[in-house]
């Protein structure tokens, strides 16, 4: 299958976490491009806008999903949600969480680039002007702003990434927890791009494996880096991820990780998914 010719983009984010477009857009070009469906997959939140576990607009159902950083074997992975319950109030609790861990990291962060770049920054301040969470690449974009360095690369590099001079590592969830509280609300669980988690091919097999029999419903085998290959993350490649799916008796999932105009990954429907999984994915929600 092409990247473009199935039926559903399944992974998507808007400005309730680090997209640039809420989901009444996303709609409006899913109905443009020939979608039959779509999910939105913020970070460790739901939208206000949602209040089902799926809906219909412009004749474009629209998923309730999630994406949860979790941990497995002391590395992070994220596991997206389809068909979550918005108001199941332990999902609920457990994101909360989760984003608590986000909040915590981010404080500290700020903290020590204060001090190494010799800043005067305010987390409060920061954190007000960006819409949705504050992440990394917004303190990126401050360190280039005051002169610090001249990329989001070297930002990164010299003071963000695992080895930077501020870097401060973040809490995660269990991944057991998160399979069971996503089971809990009434939703199918997938591996998001095995090809980008940071660590060798092997242990990524085994992480699907121990997924696998954690209950892990799905992976995704189709999205925009799978063909990508870098000394930083698994190679495994579209292919491989269809093999694992074919060994566990997983669902196929994908798609295009479409963070909207401006983001440098705006990319919506350039990966779909076929007919046949998202009526499996479906199946397996009912």
């Amino acid at each position: 299958m092409s990247h473009s010719d199935g039926a559903a983009d399944l992974h998507m984010h808007t400005p309730a976490s680090d997209g640039t477009i809420g989901v009444g857009q996303r709609v409006a070009i899913a109905a443009d491009r020939g979608l039959e469906a779509i999910a939105i997959t913020d970070h460790d939140v739901i939208d206000e806008w949602f209040e089902t576990r799926s809906t219909t607009r412009q004749d474009i159902q629209v998923i309730t999903g999630v994406e949860v950083r979790a941990d497995l074997f002391d590395t992070k992975i994220e596991i997206l949600g389809y068909f979550v319950d918005p108001n199941d109030s332990k999902l609920q609790t457990m994101l909360e969480r989760a984003r608590g861990f986000r909040i915590e990291r981010n404080r500290k962060l700020v903290k020590n680039l204060s001090v190494v770049a010799d800043l005067d920054l305010c987390y409060e301040a920061l954190d007000a002007e960006v819409e949705g969470n504050l992440g990394r690449p917004h303190l990126a974009e401050v360190l280039i702003e005051r002169g610090v360095v001249d990329s989001i690369g070297e930002a990164f590099e010299q003071y963000l990434a695992k080895e930077g001079e501020a870097f401060v590592p973040m809490e995660r969830l269990d991944y057991k927890e998160v399979v069971e509280t996503i089971h809990g609300s009434g939703g199918v669980c997938s591996l998001a791009h095995p090809g980008r988690i940071r660590s060798d091919t092997s242990t990524v097999e085994q992480m699907v494996e121990t997924l696998a029999n954690a209950g892990l419903d799905g992976i995704e085998v189709w999205y925009p880096y799978g063909s990508e290959t870098s000394d930083q993350y698994a190679d495994i490649t579209e292919e491989d991820a269809a093999a694992l799916a074919e060994r566990y008796g997983l669902l196929k999932t994908g798609g295009s990780d479409c963070h909207g105009p401006e983001s440098g990954k705006f990319r919506l429907g350039e990966v779909q998914i076929p007919a046949d999984e998202l009526a499996a994915l479906e199946d397996r929600a009912a």
